[in-house]
């Protein structure tokens, strides 16, 4: 009976360890494995869709890693009717398994957001188990496969060179698990940073032509692209869904003469405040911030007097309002709502809201009245408390 016994033991550690001797039946090879970092979309020339893979060229020590012989990159692209055949003529021609965990970038091209929009795209990304929410969204002015094929400037491959132009603007996180969020709701509408490919001054004969800067913010209504706003949007919109400390603001001198002041944003804080007003919604915009003087070329006295700190602080916050201002009435002209005005007014007054939410974006929020109003403080005026050159006055009361 012990004998039995034991020989029964005996097999089942055998088949134990036999399994795990076995190894993992679904492995697969990091020799087999092809790491997509970027993805571009276009509209082809042949096709409706071209899709862009950008996926770094694994390369051994003998071929001297990143820089040697071959490109350190493989950019591939194929046209199809749609997106997702797009993506499987690419795997077919791909030798290596593609994998999208570690995609960092979405390009998405101006004319392909202008005839088909980014509807089709969203879905295939949110449905995509291996892409994560944390990817970042971006419009090209132009063509997006051109990013990908333009060397990066202080980053080794183009993908963390982009998300690094976002990190050092700094203010907003913008992902697209946001803009999913968005899309989804009633209450706001998509926006996407803006980059385009600029030429660059060649510095020495090897240096790249061209570079990619940040160059503004696409608003977008039912997934089309219907407007593109220049660089400083990005600012403002931070003030109303991100952090604007570090942000610049620059102002004409308060004197009415030439040159201008400007100042870097230590603080700021915006409310968007609803009310209600001649038998609709409106809505009151407030902003505190706190400022240092960065650069002055205003004949004033020094920046320590009350009265100078005074004028500073007026032409700074008219000169941000109208900026706030500006931002908000193109918004409305484009029928789109970025910032979230509609939810602030859902939870101020959620019965009415209830009975035009679907008519929100078109019939109401273009016409709705928005009052900005800006608070600026100057907290420190840098090491040099006054011009660096003597104002009129200051050489008259030296000749007296």
């Amino acid at each position: 009976m012990r004998r039995r016994m034991r020989l029964l033991a005996l097999s089942v550690l055998l088949a134990l360890g036999s399994a795990l001797l076995s190894g993992c039946w679904s492995r697969i090879e990091l020799n087999d494995i092809g790491l997509v970092l970027g993805l571009a979309v276009d509209v082809g020339e042949e096709e409706p869709v071209r899709v862009t893979l950008y996926v770094p060229r694994p390369l051994s020590p003998e071929q001297g890693g990143i820089g040697g012989d071959q490109e350190p990159i493989w950019v591939v692209a194929r046209e199809a009717d749609n997106f997702s055949d797009a993506l499987a003529l690419i795997r077919l021609a791909s030798a290596r398994r593609l994998v999208f965990h570690h995609l960092r970038v979405v390009l998405i091209g101006e004319e392909y957001a202008r005839k088909h929009g980014i509807g089709d795209v969203l879905d295939v990304l949110a449905t995509n188990h291996e892409i994560r929410l944390t990817v970042r969204p971006f419009l090209v002015e132009g063509r997006a496969q051109e990013v990908l094929e333009t060397l990066p400037q202080l980053r080794a491959l183009q993908p963390f060179n982009l998300t690094g132009i976002l990190q050092t603007k700094g203010g907003l996180e913008w992902r697209l698990k946001d803009v999913l969020v968005a899309r989804a709701s009633d209450t706001h509408s998509v926006w996407m940073p803006t980059i385009q490919v600029v030429p660059r001054p060649a510095i020495t004969a090897n240096s790249p032509p061209t570079a990619v800067t940040l160059s503004g913010v696409a608003l977008f209504r039912r997934d089309y692209l219907q407007r593109i706003l220049e660089p400083a949007a990005y600012q403002v919109i931070a003030w109303f869904l991100g952090n604007p400390s570090g942000f610049t603001i620059t102002a004409p001198c308060p004197t009415g003469g030439k040159g201008s002041v400007s100042a870097q944003v230590v603080s700021g804080r915006t409310r968007v405040r609803p009310r209600w007003q001649d038998g609709g919604i409106a809505f009151k915009v407030e902003i505190t911030s706190n400022v240092n003087i960065m650069r002055s070329e205003c004949e004033m006295a020094e920046v320590k007097h009350a009265e100078v700190r005074e004028h500073l602080e007026q032409v700074l916050a008219s000169d941000l309002r109208e900026r706030i201002a500006q931002f908000i009435r193109i918004t409305q002209e484009a029928v789109t709502d970025p910032v979230g005005f509609g939810k602030h007014a859902q939870l101020a007054f959620p019965r009415f809201y209830k009975t035009m939410e679907d008519k929100w974006g078109e019939n109401f929020w273009p016409n709705t009245p928005v009052e900005v109003a800006v608070k600026m403080t100057v907290d420190q005026a840098g090491l040099v408390t006054g011009p660096v050159h003597p104002t009129e006055r200051e050489l008259r009361e030296r000749v007296h």
